[in-house]
């Protein structure tokens, strides 16, 4: 059950933001939806939350349970808003509201990382910009671009010659669905470029040696973008448990259990629904239709007809997740 603390002062405080600030009911209930976090922090302290301190705000950022800085930040931020509100109405013991004291690396510990589900494009490129190698890098890049097919084929199989640098294309091909052509980004372009010219693979992200008690690898060098590295018996064309056991060391040097294949893949789409959303001044099916056909998904036959399946994109690529990644709310003009 949902419970505010001192409930008729923060009604009194949501009342104000629609008389005074013109905030709509849906807007307010964000608010509310704060203050149903807060309540066992101050339950447990027997005090409203406008006279806690640093920790003690902290506390309730970290019930929230937010997987990433924006959404972290948007709710410090709704915090903060409701203690200078109660500072200017003399409700507090102190005029200084604490959480103007807050640091981005003080938000950055109240991540949820163990419910982390999708990243944002400003994650990825934090990910990325951390890893020694470019042979990972491309990996996460092309995933989310709009690369992937059947058991990662469309990764295994891209050569050096299917990159055109010149009108930023790149010709993919799926072992089950065969060729398709995808454009990318500039930032794709150069990663691609450097794995392709990367001469040294570092194990383990460059932190220690590997299981077979080396720190630095050779490549087998192929026509293939991503490469195998000369390890053993594993000399010759990538497989697709590299890409698997590339992906499952990543999220362990991250600790980011569930940075998947899928997901960047789809954080990918949710980037490109973003992208469309600011475009076009909507999310529709037409929008869906364009994230569906440059990611390369199956139609379904739906009373006869062949179709993309929209509900199945809508799970994730929805209101809650553009809004916690990129800070847009889709349903608001």
């Amino acid at each position: 059950m949902n419970k505010m603390y001192n409930k008729e002062v923060k009604e009194a405080f949501l009342q104000y933001l629609i008389d005074e600030e013109g905030y709509t009911d849906e807007t307010v209930h964000v608010f509310r939806f704060v203050f149903y976090k807060s309540y066992d922090v101050e339950d447990i302290l027997q005090k409203d939350m406008y006279d806690f301190n640093t920790s003690e705000l902290k506390q309730v950022l970290l019930n929230a349970n937010k997987s990433t800085l924006n959404s972290v930040r948007a709710f410090a931020s709704m915090m903060k808003k409701y203690i200078d509100w109660a500072i200017r109405t003399g409700l507090t013991n102190s005029n200084i509201n604490p959480m103007e004291m807050f640091t981005v690396s003080d938000y950055e510990e109240c991540i949820d990382k163990s419910r982390k589900l999708f990243i944002s494009e400003e994650e990825l490129i934090e990910i990325e910009d951390q890893l020694v190698n470019y042979q990972d890098k491309v990996i996460l890049r092309l995933l989310f671009e709009g690369a992937n097919g059947y058991e990662v084929s469309e990764l295994i199989n891209l050569k050096k010659c299917d990159v055109d640098y010149t009108n930023k294309q790149l010709k993919l091909y799926d072992d089950k669905n065969g060729e398709r052509f995808i454009t990318v980004s500039d930032r794709c372009l150069d990663i691609i470029e450097r794995a392709i010219n990367e001469k040294v693979y570092y194990a383990k992200n460059g932190e220690k040696e590997s299981k077979h008690g080396k720190s630095e690898y050779e490549y087998f060098e192929t026509d293939h973008v991503i490469k195998n590295v000369l390890a053993g018996r594993t000399k010759g064309k990538a497989e697709k448990t590299l890409i698997y056991r590339r992906m499952n060391m990543i999220k362990e040097i991250f600790d980011m259990p569930h940075l998947t294949i899928k997901n960047v893949w789809r954080s990918g789409m949710i980037k490109m629904a973003v992208d469309l959303y600011k475009e076009e001044g909507e999310l529709t099916n037409k929008q869906l239709a364009k994230i569906a056909e440059k990611f390369g998904i199956n139609k379904i036959v739906n009373n006869g007809h062949v179709v993309y399946n929209f509900h199945a994109m809508r799970q994730f690529i929805n209101r809650e997740n553009i809004l916690e990644l990129y800070d847009i709310d889709i349903e608001q003009k």
